[in-house]
């Protein structure tokens, strides 16, 4: 959509210039799709405010496009440019210090931005919505109660990992996973359609397994991570046999992450399903490092949504 110069003009004039690097500026954004990432994620989950709240409302062209901060055109740059940052444009007062503090919603800017006409900024946020790409205007009320409940409850990342206190580098954020069958990158299992659950496992061929995942963190960005592996089990929450499995740093594939949002998808796993039964299922346990911190960052975990265990899981055909 094209806006008005009047209203760029606008958008600039209400944040600062001296901005961090964009991590995203360099990435590529393909127009491919992908049937498997189009799931039902769960109400309230971080993911789901993304889906719903951040990407189509915020993140049009000139408004939160990677142009500033934060960044909302995926889920781990709108995590990661929300949670314990540090606030640029700021009230007369000087009353806020971070985008999100968790567990307070009355001091965290995203929620005063959303609510409030700030004086000597732009404007209450959003400044420009598409109607004819959101509800935001029908939904505003009940969209501005989500996310002051997930401020509240702690701001925890779309696995229920809550932020560690005043750190700005949250744990790495695995949002996407793609499969196929071995030597192939155009054509991915799709999912499980079933009526009685939010999303199906990835119904796949016995034999070799490619996955391809995305994660972005502060430190590792795309790319940089000093582990990264990945292992199966039959189990959902036993995995104290499974062999870990290398993500070997790839030329990437194209495709959408977990909400819809085109990436580019660098690690890489081949798992043997040889001997799966068909019908039976094995359940997924990514494991990863930026170097910093001190244990890697498992996905999903045991304070995640049963969601994620569906959304990481494959079933023989």
């Amino acid at each position: 959509m094209i806006f008005f110069y009047l209203i760029t003009v606008m958008m600039w004039w209400g944040c600062e210039s001296e901005e961090p690097d964009n991590p995203y500026d360099d990435l590529e954004y393909p127009s491919t799709s992908n049937a498997a990432a189009q799931i039902n994620i769960p109400e309230g989950n971080f993911a789901w405010l993304h889906a719903k709240v951040f990407k189509p409302t915020c993140s049009n062209s000139g408004c939160h496009d990677g142009t500033f901060e934060p960044d909302f055109r995926t889920i781990a740059g709108s995590y990661n440019s929300l949670v314990y940052q540090p606030v640029i444009a700021n009230d007369q007062a000087n009353s806020f210090e971070f985008r999100v503090i968790p567990g307070n919603h009355q001091s965290s800017w995203l929620h005063e931005r959303l609510t409030v006409d700030v004086i000597n900024t732009s404007g209450m946020m959003p400044l420009v919505v598409d109607t004819g790409s959101t509800d935001w205007i029908t939904q505003k009320n009940f969209y501005i109660e989500k996310i002051k409940a997930w401020i509240d409850s702690g701001a925890p990342d779309m696995y229920g990992n809550l932020p560690v206190n005043n750190q700005p580098n949250p744990a790495p954020l695995v949002y996407g996973m793609l499969a196929f069958p071995n030597g192939n990158t155009t054509n991915p299992y799709e999912r499980e359609q079933t009526p009685s659950l939010p999303i199906g496992s990835v119904l796949i061929n016995s034999g070799l397994v490619d996955f391809w995942f995305v994660a972005f963190d502060n430190i590792a960005g795309l790319t940089n991570y000093s582990s990264f592996t990945v292992k199966a089990s039959s189990s959902l929450s036993n995995f104290e046999n499974a062999v870990d499995v290398p993500c070997v740093l790839s030329s990437p594939v194209q495709g959408l992450d977990f909400t819809g949002s085109p990436a580019m998808f660098y690690y890489k796993a081949t798992l043997d399903f040889s001997a799966l039964p068909s019908g039976e299922t094995m359940f997924l346990r990514v494991n990863v490092s930026d170097g910093v911190q001190t244990l890697p960052t498992e996905v999903p975990n045991e304070s995640s949504n049963y969601f994620w265990y569906l959304l990481f899981s494959v079933k023989a055909q």
